[in-house]
């Protein structure tokens, strides 16, 4: 009875730490903007590219900020009034807003109506640098290339001629994925110590495979949250001594997991796991586990994983204190 209440706690633990992981990601509202997280990641570069522009050009203004056509425009009002904020309360280099630069102007020459916008020709953009006490202009723009990789360029000119003086692009990280699914197959290899009427008392490495599929939420940019099941399926036929039962059930766990290191996003990337679980095993009296290992992806999507299971319960007839999983996964 004892140990049935502890394994109910267990399987209650590893539910509310699921419940608490999706909550905690519901909550996290400006990492799930995934455009914005990345702005605020490369404005440190961004800003430390400006700052180098005073060698060339000792103050600007913003003439515009344009942003790519995949960019929404709830992304564009935030980055427009992040960037502005940021860039004018430089200490090193004046940067100031050209607010007339975005206007829409209407101007009659002879019988014709011209409408422009921006810094049309030479004589508004020297007038408006005096008006601005100025040296040059800033032009922005903001645009998102393959795998959501956001960058920023940055193209400063002289009021007076109009000379390009410094032209930079400043490329963030890509944003790694909010959430996937993650299904996998593999082997698990289990050595049992038991009692063989032929050989007596024996250890033997009992294999089973092993298919399955697991939810990834992140909760920040290092640190996930994974709950998933398998099935477990016996392999002995080629074994010669063989504990006689098969090893078929299913895994049911969750755990956290940290990024180590990551290449481009999630091109190449390695991660730390470690959790709670039970495995649905009769011959092991259905023991509870610690689990802990590795994850390494490469392309994205594909996976090479190495996990074990500390066993924290056993049965006296079939004493297996550890497993070990290899599995190859695809994440969707």
């Amino acid at each position: 009875m004892k140990n049935i209440t502890y394994k109910l706690l267990l399987v209650q633990f590893i539910f509310a730490l699921s419940l608490t992981s999706a909550t905690a990601e519901e909550e996290s509202v400006f990492w799930k903007d995934r455009q914005i997280s990345q702005l605020e990641q490369l404005t440190p570069s961004l800003v430390e590219s400006i700052q180098s522009m005073q060698t060339k050009i000792s103050s600007v203004a913003i003439s515009s900020i344009s942003y790519g056509d995949t960019l929404p425009s709830s992304f564009r009002k935030v980055a427009t009034a992040r960037l502005q904020q940021t860039l004018t309360s430089l200490i090193k280099l004046k940067v100031s807003v050209c607010e007339s630069c975005s206007q829409i102007r209407t101007d009659i020459s002879g019988s014709f109506l011209k409408i422009s916008r921006g810094i049309a020709d030479d004589n508004f953009r020297r007038e408006t640098a005096i008006e601005l006490n100025v040296k040059g202009f800033l032009d922005i723009a903001v645009f998102t290339s393959e795998g959501d990789q956001l960058s920023i360029s940055l193209n400063a000119y002289e009021a007076k001629s109009g000379e390009i003086v410094y032209s930079k692009i400043v490329t963030g990280t890509p944003p790694k994925s909010g959430s996937y699914i993650h299904a996998f197959y593999g082997k698990m290899t289990v050595p049992i110590t038991f009692t063989s009427s032929t050989s007596g008392v024996t250890t033997v490495d009992h294999q089973a495979r092993v298919i399955g599929a697991e939810k990834m939420v992140r909760l920040t940019n290092d640190w996930s949250f994974t709950g998933g099941g398998a099935l477990l399926s016996d392999d002995n036929s080629n074994l010669s001594d063989k504990y006689e039962k098969s090893i078929t059930g299913f895994l049911i766990d969750g755990t956290i997991g940290y990024d180590v290191f990551n290449f481009g996003g999630e091109q190449v990337a390695l991660s730390l796991i470690a959790g709670l679980g039970m495995m649905t095993v009769t011959p092991f009296n259905n023991p509870s586990y610690f689990k802990t290992g590795f994850s390494f992806s490469v392309a994205e999507q594909l996976t090479l994983n190495y996990h074990y299971l500390l066993m924290l319960t056993t049965d006296e007839s079939a004493k297996a204190s550890g497993a070990s999983i290899i599995s190859i996964g695809w994440k969707f």
